[in-house]
């Protein structure tokens, strides 16, 4: 697929064991289009991936839209497969980081 030649692409630029926020989207863009399809335990395997990347990259205890992002996806796919109390925990995760990063009392679009 297009989204596998550009993570191939990706790790040839700029290292095939390094980490960069490109190739951390790529792996993110690869876990929302194996849900797409329906297989969401590809999904979860690259969403993990992609937010084991952005951890890595931004800090393991840092508050960062990106991370944000992967921990929602993950709840999607875990939704997807059913598994509500999984997803409600990602979803959760997700929500307060995103009132930390937005500060808790703002209106943001990524909160409502």
């Amino acid at each position: 697929s297009y989204h596998e030649q550009s993570l191939q692409m990706k790790r040839t630029i700029y290292g095939e064991n390094n980490t960069h926020p490109d190739i951390a989207a790529s792996l993110n863009n690869l876990g929302t289009a194996w849900r797409n399809l329906g297989d969401h335990r590809k999904a979860i395997s690259y969403h993990e991936q992609s937010l084991q990347m952005k951890r890595t990259i931004y800090g393991e205890n840092n508050t960062h839209p990106d991370i944000a992002v992967s921990l929602n996806n993950l709840g999607n796919a875990w939704r997807h497969l059913g598994d509500h109390r999984k997803a409600v925990s990602y979803y959760e995760q997700s929500l307060q980081m995103k009132r930390t990063i937005y500060s808790d009392g703002t209106a943001h679009p990524d909160i409502a």
